[in-house]
């Protein structure tokens, strides 16, 4: 069945207007001469809907062979969950070596990575994923702060770390990746379902096609300076502590977190203006970094070993800067796609 169809608008009467349907459209629905449809507005475009709408239930069948490690299989089902998949049904080929330890851990890790998912039916050598998750229960904005105040809290323990060297602080901004995980899968799901379906982007709150792609990218630039949240505590794990070059990356890390934060804060308020002063004063960051690795690093007294983390480390904050900066792009991109005119001052 085609999906656009081109249809006149008639007047009927002096303030009304009629469409016609294409008769195959209706039929696809159950709709017959007499029911009522909803017809909402959202921006300026008009939806029409049934009476009773059903839930799309989207389904897909996983296959796995022999040879392919854990994983791989949960790549599989993340990628079906991120697309939008509700019902995702895994088939694992019986002469993968002990098949019951293998599923038990891809389901262990796709619970702990993905929220809303459940198994609904399971074999031997089968399960079934359904995800259960409502996308009106978090509203999409709501999935993003939360998601920023688990990346600001890694980073805010990440400077405590190169303050105290307290191996124990690296080990929870580890462990907290988890979560950041979960998070950013979420709003990955809830865009690409948005993708879609018109009504669904409403929900979400949001105006226009164009901000899903934006949207996206700022929850991905979120996940990612988690991931380099973790690496600095994995450099400083790896190093079993870092006092003596601790600070020559301190203070980058400091205004790492502030940029980070103000770009975040530019999203809530769409401010252009906040946007702007992040992107700018990256740009001299980065710089300063660059610096910092060329010159000081290698100049300092302190022995080779300290050096390559104090080298791997700005590495990562210079990562984590751009990443504010992608965000702080976002955050344009957005405000430009929710109004038709703007002022640049």
């Amino acid at each position: 069945m085609a999906g656009l169809e081109r249809r006149r608008v008639q007047r009927t009467g002096s303030s009304s207007f009629i469409i016609t349907l294409p008769k195959e459209w209706v039929e696809a629905v159950k709709l017959k001469s007499g029911d009522y449809v909803v017809i909402e507005r959202y921006g300026d475009k008009l939806v029409l809907i049934p009476p009773v709408v059903e839930p799309t239930q989207l389904k897909i069948n996983i296959k796995v062979h022999p040879g392919v490690d854990v994983t791989q299989v949960f790549r599989g089902i993340l990628g079906s969950y991120i697309t939008g998949y509700s019902i995702i049904s895994v088939v694992f080929d019986k002469n993968i070596p002990e098949l019951a330890k293998f599923i038990s851990e891809v389901k262990n890790l796709a619970r702990i990575k993905l929220p809303g998912i459940e198994v609904i039916e399971e074999t031997y050598n089968t399960i079934t994923f359904k995800v259960l998750l409502n996308i009106q229960e978090i509203p999409l904005i709501n999935a993003i702060k939360r998601l920023h105040l688990i990346v600001n809290s890694m980073l805010q323990d990440s400077i405590m770390l190169l303050k105290t060297s307290d191996l124990n602080i690296a080990h929870g901004i580890i462990q907290r990746d988890d979560e950041a995980d979960r998070f950013h899968h979420m709003i990955a799901r809830e865009l690409s379902t948005a993708l879609l379906d018109i009504k669904t982007q409403h929900d979400l709150g949001i105006t226009s096609t164009a901000e899903i792609l934006s949207y996206r990218i700022i929850a991905r630039n979120l996940e990612r300076i988690a991931d380099h949240a973790v690496n600095i505590a994995k450099r400083v794990l790896a190093a079993d502590g870092f006092k003596s070059g601790s600070s020559i990356v301190l203070d980058y890390l400091v205004k790492d977190t502030e940029l980070f934060n103000r770009a975040m804060n530019a999203l809530y308020i769409l401010s252009r203006r906040e946007a702007e002063e992040v992107i700018n004063e990256v740009r001299i960051h980065v710089n300063n970094i660059e610096d910092a690795l060329y010159n000081t690093v290698v100049t300092s007294p302190i022995d080779v070993k300290e050096k390559v983390v104090a080298t791997l480390i700005l590495d990562s904050i210079k990562r984590i800067a751009r990443y504010s900066n992608g965000i702080a792009e976002s955050v344009l991109n957005i405000k430009i796609a929710k109004t038709t005119e703007i002022d640049i001052k």
